[in-house]
Parts: structure tokens; sequence; C-alpha cells
């Protein structure tokens, strides 16, 4: 009898410890029936007391358990508000990284071209820079031997008059007054020399042979450098220059017109083809000065018109409107 119990006991107490608290506590309640039979007094209030803690225990158990299951679905709804609510911030902040980084990439070619433009402004400045400094240099040599040369045909001039005079000086006075009769004043045969070379190289001008043309009107400045057609040619030996597109010698040629006379009636066509033999050589900034000076001296010569056409922006090409759309029949 005794050990059929003892075998019931162990079987109470291997189902409490697999069981659920209720079970234990039922357990523990048969077991101390169990006991109650071979247990004492003290046993019993022990097994009482453990028994009041556990049921304690339980009634806690189970009140956690109700209050978190009724948290629970609060605190899903929650995370789900937080997790899309990180979502949304998320997406956003995709989004703004991207357009960022299309700004960044626009900034970056815009840039470029910016830097490409201004390595080429620069490039181009300081290629005119140099060539204008070099075409400067060039005309002051220039200046300098035609101011040598004339000092050279000047000292001739003067050597000749030296020996002519005392020649005339060994005349008989009868010679003299037959040679030049009183009342009479005859021009110098000089002038018509002059004057028929002029026409010469005037006429291989017109018939385009322009480098004939210029080695005559050259002689004739040459030989007889103080004359009425002295302006006429240097005029036209720079319009030789021009025609073959030499326009830097054109444009060295006109400048020692306009320093030999500027009073000359050939200066405001000489200062116009100058201004646009500039443009020619793509150097606008010191053709438009010269055009400016040119109607601000001549304001009512033909030539300071066609100046200012020159200096009118020309305008931007119109755009072509789209032809109609064909109806369809």
């Amino acid at each position: 009898m005794f050990n059929y119990r003892k075998k019931n006991i162990f079987y109470i107490l291997y189902s409490c410890l697999v069981g659920s608290p209720v079970a234990t506590i039922l357990c523990a309640l048969c077991s101390m029936f169990i006991f109650a039979a071979c247990a004492t007094p003290e046993d019993v209030g022990k097994v009482q007391w453990e028994m009041n803690e556990l049921k304690a225990d339980v009634k806690d158990i189970k009140q956690r358990s109700q209050a978190l299951e009724r948290q629970k679905p609060g605190q899903d709804e929650q995370l789900n508000k937080r997790l899309n609510g990180l979502e949304n911030e998320q997406k956003a902040t995709s989004n703004a990284v991207s357009d960022l980084l299309i700004k960044v990439q626009s900034l970056t070619t815009e840039l470029k071209v910016l830097t490409g433009r201004f390595e080429e402004s620069r490039y181009f400045s300081e290629k005119s820079s140099k060539e204008l400094g070099e075409g400067k240099d060039t005309l002051i040599a220039k200046v300098k031997e035609l101011e040598v040369t004339v000092n050279n045909l000047n000292k001739k001039l003067a050597d000749l008059e030296t020996t002519k005079v005392p020649a005339e000086k060994q005349k008989p006075a009868e010679e003299v007054k037959a040679e030049k009769p009183e009342g009479e004043e005859k021009p110098p045969q000089v002038t018509k020399e002059v004057k028929d070379f002029y026409m010469e190289a005037y006429k291989a001008y017109k018939a385009n042979d322009f480098w004939g043309a210029r080695e005559k009107f050259q002689a004739i400045l040459k030989d007889y450098p103080k004359n009425e057609y002295s302006d006429n040619s240097r005029f036209w030996i720079a319009e030789s220059y021009f025609k073959e597109k030499n326009y830097e010698e054109a444009i060295l040629a006109y400048e020692e017109l306009l320093k030999k006379n500027s009073r000359s009636d050939k200066i405001p066509g000489a200062m116009l083809k100058q201004g646009l033999a500039f443009y020619e050589l793509n150097d606008k900034k010191t053709g438009k000065i010269v055009l400016e000076k040119l109607i601000e001296k001549f304001p009512d010569s033909e030539e300071a018109q066609v100046a200012k056409q020159k200096l009118i922006p020309p305008a931007p090409p119109a755009q072509k409107k789209p032809a109609p759309a064909k109806k369809k029949q």
C-alpha cells in the first residue's frame, strides 16, 4: 500500500514539473492530501504557506499577461506608425539626395563649360594683345624707317639746291631775263612729269596691276617727295595692299598718310579703310576705335556714314515659322 502511494506521489510531481501553472497548483493540492496521511502538522503548514504564495504568483502572472494583451494592439499600432514614418522619411531623404546629386552634376557641367569659355576668351585676349603689340612694334619700326628715309631725302634736296644755285649765278643776266620774261610765270616742267607718272601709276592700279602701280607710286614719292600728288600716291599704295588682302601692310600705309598730312582730303577714306583692315584681321576692338575716331572727326562725311553702318551690331537671325499642317482630306 505504501509503495502504491509512493508511485502516485512521483507521478503527481512529474505532472507538476511539465504542466501549466494551474496544473501545478492542482498537483500541489493533491500532493498535500496524499502527504496528509503521513505528514506532520508542521509539514502541512509549510505546504499551505507555499500554496498561498503560488496562488499569489499565479494571480500576478495572470494580471501581467492580461495587461500585456491589452497593451499589445496599441503598441503594434504605434510601431506600425513609426515604421511607416521611418519609411516615408527614408524615401524623402532618398529623393532629396537624388535631386542634390542631379544638381551637383548640372553645376559641375556648367562649371566646366564656363571654365572652357574663360580659357578660350583668355587665349584669344592674350593672342590679340600679342598680335597688337607685334603690329605696334612693326608700325613703330616702319615709321622710324620712313622718318630716316625722309630725312635722307631732305638732305639730298638740300644738297641739290646748294649745287643748283651757284650754276644759276654764273649765267649772264641776259640769259636769265630771256628764260624768265617779265609778267610770265610758267609752271616748272617737274609738275608735268609728276602728273604723267601719277596717271601711269593710277592706270596700273585700275588694271589690277597692284604691284606695278605700287612701284610707280613709290617712285613718285622717292623722286618727288613734296608734290601735289603725294597724298594720293600714299593712299593708293595703301589701297593696293588692301586689294591684295595684305591688311597689315595696308594699315601701316594708311598710318603713314595720316601722319604725313592730317589735313589731306584722303584722311576720311584712309581712316575708314584702316578700321576695316583691323576688322579683317579679327581685331574688332582696334577697328571700332578707328571708326569711332572717324565719326568724331568727320561726322558729315560719307565715310562716317559707312562707319556707322559697320558699328551697328548685326540683327539676330529670324526664326523660321513652322509651316502650317496640311489638312487631311
